[in-house]
């Protein structure tokens, strides 16, 4: 039987659902109220949706399909939901792509690219509730990394999420994202960069380490979490030294390195959220900060946000990094995100990024970038995104426009 804190937490999200539509990009979140755990499996969002995420995506639409008799009957083929076998089985997609130019240059073609190609799955065993095992693999990695693209991602997720009741710690124990900062959906933000004319990952999209990660949400107004991550995926993480050697970021660690070595050099992470509401449900906001450290490379991140039920959101992001003799990053991202329909977010985004790098010198060279993007996130048919943009892009080497095109098609 249900005890009737269970039925209670059940009961308060489907009346969330029918009130709003729900996704948790952390935009969504603050016009919603919701945490992002209550439409992924995953606490900080991402990956693969549960039930309650996969209803709301199929119901976010331009388009009522019921009145297209030819879509009628293609979304008809979706099914009830997105779990199998009595709900033990849950599986999900994301497939995204991205249309673009480089700006650099004004001679640069036009080119579509595969951002994303991952398909997920979740598996609750018969009779022990308390145990989720949840994995995804991303085929896109394997096309970045041909053209090497990305150091230190990761492919892969594999996850065992124990957690014997609702209101008690969740340890999360595999191959997966530490919690830091909060996550994104596009990696081309300045915010994890090294930004300048020729930004490049500090870590990349889909960068995942073997760890465990002990998460806390049994309050409704604070998240906690804390992990520590053997540091192999992030020791391929290359960058100038003042020597004039290029290394890892972690010392003395590479990826090929022995278990032993790994283990005396752990990454260690923590990140705490307050999530603040009033009684009205009318005004939703968040704040938090948290730390990433192995060695002599710390990375902190500080973020706040605000938003108006179904109207509107406003969030920021700060982060700085520091790599004795190599490097030192500050960037900062804000965006604002309105909401005409259940279908349309038009948004306005300003990022800026100052690294100051060594590559071979004690005197340090100041790169930095700025980035305005003004885009809108359009949803014509359940479970299809279109997000066209504009970006101003201004660098220590040049200033261009460009214009971009993403396609996202989730399940």
């Amino acid at each position: 039987m249900k005890s009737p804190l269970r039925i209670f937490l059940i009961c308060s999200t489907i009346l969330t659902l029918q009130s709003s539509s729900l996704r948790a990009l952390p935009q969504f979140s603050l016009m919603t109220g919701n945490r992002c755990l209550t439409c992924h499996v995953n606490a900080q969002g991402g990956g693969i949706r549960n039930e309650l995420g996969w209803y709301a995506a199929k119901d976010a639409s331009m388009i009522n399909t019921k009145d297209v008799p030819l879509l009628k009957d293609l979304y008809a083929l979706d099914g009830e939901s997105n779990s199998y076998i009595d709900g033990q089985l849950t599986i999900g997609m994301d497939l995204r792509g991205q249309m673009t130019r480089s700006p650099a240059s004004d001679l640069s073609q036009r080119r579509f690219f595969p951002m994303q190609l991952a398909l997920y799955g979740a598996l609750k065993l018969n009779g022990a509730e308390w145990l989720t095992l949840e994995g995804g693999f991303d085929a896109a990695s394997l096309w970045q990394s041909a053209r090497g693209s990305y150091s230190g991602q990761s492919g892969w997720t594999a996850s065992a999420l124990i957690q014997p009741g609702l209101t008690l710690p969740l340890l999360r124990v595999g191959h997966f994202q530490p919690t830091v900062g909060v996550r994104y959906d596009d990696h081309t933000m300045l915010i994890r960069q090294i930004a300048g004319a020729f930004s490049r990952p500090l870590l990349p999209p889909m960068y995942a380490d073997w760890g465990a990660e002990l998460q806390y949400d049994g309050l409704q107004w604070l998240s906690l979490s804390a992990g520590v991550f053997l540091p192999r995926n992030i020791s391929a993480i290359n960058v100038p030294f003042a020597n004039g050697e290029f290394n890892s970021i972690i010392n003395g660690i590479t990826p090929d390195a022995p278990l032993n070595q790994l283990l005396s050099s752990p990454t260690i992470t923590g990140r705490v959220k307050f999530w603040l509401r009033t009684e009205d449900h009318v005004l939703n906001s968040y704040l938090g900060a948290s730390i990433l450290n192995n060695g002599n490379f710390r990375m902190l991140n500080a973020f706040v946000g605000a938003g108006l039920t179904d109207r509107l959101s406003l969030m920021g992001e700060y982060m700085t990094a520091n790599l004795p003799n190599a490097f030192t990053l500050q960037n900062w991202t804000v965006e604002l995100t309105y909401r005409p329909f259940a279908w349309l977010y038009p948004y306005v985004r300003y990022e800026q990024g100052r690294s100051a790098v060594l590559d071979g010198s004690t005197t340090p060279t100041n790169n930095f970038a700025n980035n305005l993007t003004v885009g809108v996130q359009w949803f014509p048919l359940p479970y299809l995104e279109l997000r066209p943009e504009w970006r101003f892009y201004d660098t220590e080497r040049f200033t261009s426009t460009r214009w971009n095109l993403q396609v996202h098609l989730f399940y």
